[in-house]
């Protein structure tokens, strides 16, 4: 029997089962996943982009100190493809005020921020010249924030880090292995056929899959955008929702290429953009692309194998792209992938708690689960380990089930 069994092998579940064994070398852990490897879900399809600046003190402590031991891992010679190339918040003149007081906000928490009224005639603020964007309604920006301490990374170089130390550790792992439900059992079990009965007090005591049930002590569940069916499933309803992401990769020469070299934050290379109406520009370097896409708030569903829109780039991304970035026109996508967010309705904010006896999630990241898995990852092993306090990366100290899913949590302002 093992003494924990996490479901899930993307970011946020290999995270909790590296620090399980960090935490406890000698407990038994396996990971298992539906996918052949590690990070083969969402992960892999992620924008892998971070930041650091929330106006949230719990997003902030998350993200901070997640972000401070990704760059501790890489200064120490493992490469994680960060860059610290910022993110430009290009910011509507109705929203201008409301921002000012976010920056100064940030000033006061010691982030680092800049703004600009212009930006050269790559990036255009004044839009309302044009008749079509007048029609759709497209706004003037007032002024762009650059938030620094900010960027990207590669998401399948951080799995793997992850992985490879779970595994010296000792930690196991079963792939192509699909969970089907959570097994319950008694805690005073009486012998009658069809136990446990709604009276009866129960726990986990391991995972149905397609290679058999799996006993465990205890359960993580961290299936990202799967969980929702089956939390559902187990009797848990969480607020909890999938939601598709699509991201599109344009190759950046042209003008297009020296907005990616124009560097703010970073000296080489330009920020992530997040245009209004929710249309980003992740730079990738490497590959002399930008990926972008949407914040779409379109109705809520599950695929299993989800594909990238083209009719979402041609009718929701490109006519606002190119009314602020006039060098993408005519640009179409060399490549496209699509994944899910496993999205928190209430506050957009991860969920970690302890639902039963032996059974516990690690969920919700709403879009953030790079840039905030190893404090995620930490609370989880800390919980399921049965501390009351957990500690993050840097010192910081936290209340193990912070992230419980009926806390109340202020409301965070700087949403994308």
């Amino acid at each position: 029997m093992y003494d924990f069994v996490v479901v899930g092998a993307g970011i946020v579940g290999v995270a909790t089962a590296y620090h399980l064994k960090r935490l406890s070398p000698r407990s038994r852990v396996l990971v298992i996943d539906q996918h052949p490897g590690v990070g083969m879900g969402d992960t892999a399809k992620s924008a892998a982009a971070f930041r650091t600046a929330f106006t949230s003190w719990v997003n902030r402590v998350l993200a901070k100190t997640s972000v401070g031991f990704y760059r501790e891992v890489q200064e120490g010679g493992v490469d994680l493809g960060m860059r610290f190339v910022g993110y430009l918040f290009l910011v509507p003149q109705e929203n201008a005020e409301a921002m000012l007081k976010v920056a100064e906000e940030l000033r006061g928490m010691g982030s680092a921020v800049e703004l600009y009224r212009e930006l050269g005639r790559s990036v255009r603020f004044r839009v309302s010249d044009d008749e079509e964007a007048r029609e759709m309604g497209l706004p003037d920006v007032a002024l762009g924030l650059l938030v620094k301490e900010a960027g990207i990374m590669d998401p399948e170089k951080l799995v793997k880090y992850y992985y490879e130390e779970y595994s010296k550790m000792g930690g196991e792992v079963l792939f192509n292995t699909k969970a089907l439900g959570v097994v319950f059992a008694p805690k005073k079990p009486l012998g009658i056929p069809g136990e446990p009965f709604p009276w009866q007090e129960v726990r986990a005591t391991g995972v149905e899959t397609s290679a058999g049930v799996i006993e465990a002590k205890n359960v993580i569940i961290a299936t990202g955008a799967w969980t929702e069916r089956f939390m559902d499933a187990a009797g848990f309803g969480l607020p909890l929702k999938p939601r598709k992401r699509q991201v599109f990769v344009v190759k950046a020469d042209g003008e297009l290429r020296q907005l990616l070299e124009t560097g703010l934050a970073d000296r080489e290379y330009g920020p992530m953009i997040i245009l209004p109406k929710g249309v980003y520009m992740r730079p990738e370097p490497g590959e002399g692309t930008y990926w972008i896409g949407v914040a779409d708030r379109r109705p809520f569903g599950f695929e299993e194998e989800p594909q990238a829109e083209e009719q979402l780039w041609r009718y929701g991304i490109y006519p606002v792209l190119t009314k602020y970035v006039p060098a993408a026109e005519g640009r179409a996508p060399q490549n496209a992938w699509a994944g899910h967010y496993d999205e928190n309705v209430v506050d957009y904010q991860p969920v970690v708690d302890r639902l039963a006896e032996g059974l516990y999630v690690a969920a919700g990241t709403s879009g953030s689960g790079i840039m905030k898995a190893d404090a995620i990852g930490r609370i989880a092993a800390y919980l399921a380990l049965g501390y009351g306090k957990a500690e993050l990366y840097g010192g910081v100290v936290v209340d193990s089930n912070v992230l419980r899913h009926n806390r109340c949590f202020e409301e965070e302002r700087l949403v994308i």
